[in-house]
C-alpha cells in the first residue's frame, strides 16, 4: 500500500469502528502516527540488543495501535514478533522483522 491508501484505510476505520467524523479523524491520526513512530523506534532499540522480554511487550503494544486503527495486516507481523519472543525462538530473525515492519509503517508515518 501506499502513503494515500494506508490513510484512507485508517480514516475509514475510525469513522465505521468508532463512529468518528471527519474532524476527529483527521485529529486523531497524527496523534497515532507520532505514537506509532516511537514504538518501533523502541522496536528496533529492543530487537538490536536482543532483549526478548520487552520486544515481545513492545511488539504487542505495537499491534494493539495498529489493530485500533485499522492495520491488521501491519499487526499481524507485529503478533508473529511478539509470538516468536514469547517462544524464545533463538533462530528467529527479530531484528530482520522488525525492520521490515518499519519500513512498511514508514509508508505511511514519514513526513512528506
Amino acid at each position: 500500500m501506499d502513503r494515500t491508501t494506508y490513510l484512507k484505510t485508517i480514516q475509514l476505520h475510525l469513522k465505521t469502528a468508532y463512529l468518528l467524523n471527519e474532524e476527529k479523524t483527521a485529529a486523531m491520526i497524527p496523534v497515532f502516527v507520532n505514537t506509532l513512530r516511537s514504538y518501533v523506534d523502541r522496536l528496533a532499540e529492543l530487537a538490536a540488543c536482543g532483549d526478548l522480554h520487552q520486544l515481545s511487550r513492545a511488539s504487542h503494544a505495537v499491534k494493539g495501535a495498529l489493530l485500533n486503527m485499522g492495520l491488521a495486516e501491519l499487526a499481524q507481523t507485529a503478533y508473529v514478533i511478539e509470538k516468536q519472543c514469547l517462544a524464545g525462538d533463538g533462530a528467529f530473525d527479530y531484528l530482520a522483522r522488525v525492520t521490515e515492519l518499519q519500513q512498511q509503517i514508514s509508508l505511511f508515518t514519514e513526513e512528506r
